[in-house]
């Protein structure tokens, strides 16, 4: 992308020369360019007497995909549902070196993504995420629509590893309890222990009328930490409230929920270690405590 314009151009050398109200490492910050970059324009000015101008051919435009490529993408799209910046990681690790602004050109072409303004803009919130896998884990139940089921998901928070999921006629705490038995025992499959919880405040796992709910009853049994959310402040639970985003665009292309987690748990997912094309089936155990990893691996040469 070049930074300067010819007016942009014009501008420097008036500053600079003619002015003299700018320095050359002043000018080369605010338009984030080399300083040697801005000595060469005001040299040219100086020399000449005229403002250097940008020359109109100077880099060729570059093919267009051709029908290889684009098959190639819509087959990976297929499988994957990546966006324009995920999909370019999973072909570069196929082998597949094809510029990122044009898988994002043809994507936008298809309709196979639509730009969202939302996320050009710069993020409020700082991230936040655990060290370790199981140290804590996000609760949540989510209906696509009123003609769909409930569904509940646990989330590892470290690793974005789908622990347990299922859906229900209802919502139900004693729902929230088994499912949450099925968290601890995949957790326990890899040697882990599930420490902290976080959820809402829905009333399937918080009594907000005081006292105890039987949710924060098994979990005190259980011996694992509850962390509710704040009153209006679904961020809190943020990374499961964006799951449900991709829920619902995929879910309903399954024919079981348990199909749906096996497929989200085995694909790159964007928050982890990208330069490998890292899926949360492979974050769960990188981000294991050292204990659950030499645990585990007693476990699997025994």
């Amino acid at each position: 992308m070049t930074k300067l314009s010819d007016k942009k151009i014009r501008w420097i050398c008036r500053h600079v020369v003619d002015i003299g109200d700018w320095d050359k490492s002043q000018m080369a910050s605010h338009y984030g360019v080399s300083v040697r970059r801005v000595e060469q324009l005001v040299k040219s000015y100086r020399d000449t007497g005229q403002f250097p101008e940008l020359k109109k051919n100077r880099r060729p435009k570059a093919p267009p995909l051709t029908r290889e490529e684009k098959e190639v993408i819509d087959e990976v799209w297929e499988e994957k549902r990546f966006g324009a910046r995920l999909l370019y990681k999973e072909l570069k690790l196929r082998g597949f070196k094809i510029p990122l602004h044009k898988i994002h050109r043809y994507m936008v072409q298809t309709g196979k993504t639509v730009p969202n303004p939302n996320k050009q803009k710069k993020r409020k919130r700082c991230r936040y995420e655990r060290k370790h896998s199981f140290s804590l884990v996000h609760g949540d139940w989510h209906r696509t629509t009123e003609d769909h089921p409930h569904a509940i998901i646990w989330l590892d928070d470290a690793s974005r590893f789908i622990l347990s999921g299922s859906e229900f006629e209802h919502a139900t705490a004693a729902n929230s309890i088994e499912t949450f038995k099925d968290a601890i025992s995949c957790a326990s499959e890899y040697n882990g222990q599930i420490r902290d919880v976080n959820t809402d405040r829905g009333a399937q796992f918080f009594n907000n009328k005081g006292g105890k709910s039987q949710f924060q009853t098994f979990l005190e049994c259980e011996g694992i930490h509850f962390i509710p959310s704040s009153r209006n402040n679904p961020q809190t639970n943020g990374k499961l409230e964006r799951l449900w985003l991709e829920y619902d665009r995929h879910r309903w292309r399954f024919d079981a929920m348990d199909e749906f987690i096996q497929w989200y748990n085995h694909r790159m997912h964007g928050s982890l270690w990208m330069d490998i094309g890292e899926c949360p089936a492979e974050a769960v155990v990188r981000k294991s405590q050292p204990g659950s990893l030499l645990g585990l691996f007693w476990r699997l040469h025994q």
